[in-house]
């Protein structure tokens, strides 16, 4: 449901601190009594009940089990046959779809209504009720049947009003008016639907119950590219436009597979830096010394293995004796980022124990190999707990975390930010596979490539402000400048 419309007296939605009587009501209600908005209010009273409608129209010409042959098709052919579901989430696109794009099967559908052609619900509602529809209802309708589903990316938004948005795969932008929906997205969420224009109006007939963000556009681009490529990129917006008809299924299965991510989602499939999959290990080792210990990690034959003692963590007893250091396994096979390498363990002694961490399976078994080697018999392995990323979610879940207080601190904020401007650099000339192996830089050079970076940096961009505290703007900033791309105010003017 849309935010409650603020009462006169209330604080005014738009921050300023004054009463709504007194700041934004008067532009609210000339906006309301405008003709666009008296327009888009008779449409949707006109427009009132006709899914009931449709339904009923469907059932009696189409038959009983033409709704179910129709989600069949919708969901594309899955071997096992599923009856409807009136509980879908997908109800918001799947109802306009059958009403205006679907075409039943003559060999498959059992019509109730012999002398109806194979033609969509829409279009023989429109020539058996002809004489009861109005012209604006007509008209509407006539402009579902002609509009396909599209991707629309969020240009501008006006909560409880409208939007812009692009289409993002023929680039047209259109003006909605549409009071529901634009209060609950956000500039550059992705949208799954269908536009309808009446009397210079554009509404919107059919959206995806949940917002892509904007790394999903991606996928879309690809898919693109295949779109564009028949009419080539000198095509004309009504050729691009007309050549989705021909796109209806690539398009129907690209927005199921994005919303089934965002409505059901799962833990993805994690690996580290080598590829290997993600378990965490704690090894635990009795030792006889901590000095011992930790001298023997520090041999030139122990560093050359990646073992690193760190001496600033070195704490001693009153009489001298080591009690507590930390070594961390460095990755050395490897050119170093930044004068760093990839820490592939942490190992920690003291309480007469050496404990260490990893990520993987394979670095539990490399990292045991090399104590066994290092300290011999002044180490015995005692213990290897294992958590899967499952398990280490959940109780990171229960537990009482330290990050929030640690992220107040200044000083660990400076660090984190220091290391995300050294990472954000160094991603910039990164091969990535979702971009087909090149580069940022390397992909900006060409169009496709270009809107796909500037998907992922507006990616990079929203999870940094949902970060506690937020990532410092600067870094996307910096992105922008490095990579040749607008910035985003400049954007969605």
């Amino acid at each position: 449901m849309g935010a409650m419309k603020p009462g006169r007296n209330d604080p005014c939605p738009c921050g300023s601190g004054r009463k709504y009587k007194q700041c934004c009501l008067a532009a609210a209600e000339t906006r309301a009594h405008s003709p666009a908005q008296m327009t888009w209010r008779r449409i949707r009273r006109e427009l009132e009940g006709f899914p009931l409608r449709m339904l009923r129209f469907v059932g009696e010409h189409y038959g009983p089990s033409a709704i179910d042959e129709a989600w069949h098709e919708f969901n594309l052919w899955p071997d096992e046959e599923q009856a409807f579901d009136p509980g879908t989430p997908h109800m918001s696109v799947f109802m306009p779809w059958m009403f205006h794009r679907w075409n039943p099967n003559p060999d498959e559908t059992e019509v109730a209504d012999t002398a109806l052609p194979p033609i969509a619900p829409t279009r023989a509602y429109i020539e058996r009720e002809s004489r009861k529809l109005s012209p604006l209802v007509r008209e509407y309708l006539e402009s579902c049947l002609a509009h396909p589903f599209s991707f629309f990316e969020v240009m501008r938004c006006q909560p409880g009003q409208g939007f812009t948005l692009c289409d993002l795969l023929t680039g047209q932008s259109h003006e909605v008016l549409e009071h529901s929906a634009s209060r609950r997205i956000r500039v550059h969420d992705v949208l799954f639907g269908q536009l309808a224009t009446v009397q210079g109006i554009t509404l919107l007939e059919a959206t995806s119950p949940v917002a892509m963000p904007p790394d999903d556009k991606l996928a879309i681009i690809e898919l693109r590219k295949r779109v564009q490529k028949p009419v080539g990129r000198t095509g004309t917006d009504m050729e691009i436009a007309s050549s989705l008809e021909m796109w209806d299924i690539e398009m129907r299965e690209l927005y199921l597979d994005l919303s089934e991510q965002l409505l059901y989602p799962s833990l993805p499939h994690l690996q580290n830096t080598d590829g290997e999959d993600t378990e965490f290990h704690k090894l635990v080792f009795h030792i006889d010394s901590a000095q011992q210990a930790f001298d023997l990690l520090g041999q030139a034959d122990a560093q050359a293995l990646g073992m690193h003692p760190l001496h600033d963590t070195v704490e001693h007893t009153a009489d001298g004796e080591l009690q507590r250091a930390q070594i961390d396994w460095l990755k050395t096979d490897e050119p170093a980022v930044d004068d760093s390498h990839t820490v592939l363990g942490t190992l920690r002694i003291g309480d007469g124990k050496l404990t260490a961490e990893v990520n993987s399976r394979e670095r539990a078994d490399a990292l045991t190999n090399i104590i066994g080697e290092t300290l011999g018999t002044h180490a015995r392995f005692r213990l290897d707990e294992v958590q899967t990323p499952e398990q280490a979610l959940a109780a990171h879940d229960l537990a009482a975390s330290p990050d929030d207080i640690l992220q107040d601190d200044p000083d660990v904020q400076a660090l984190l930010s220091d290391y995300l401007q050294r990472h954000y650099r160094t991603w910039i000339d990164t091969a990535l596979p979702a971009l087909q192996g090149r580069t940022p830089r390397e992909a900006v050079r060409d169009t496709d490539g270009r809107d796909q970076v500037e998907a992922l940096v507006q990616q990079i961009e929203r999870h940094g402000e949902q970060q506690h505290p937020p990532m410092d703007a600067s870094i996307v900033r910096m992105l922008r400048r490095q990579l040749g791309l607008e910035d985003t105010d400049s954007r969605v003017k």
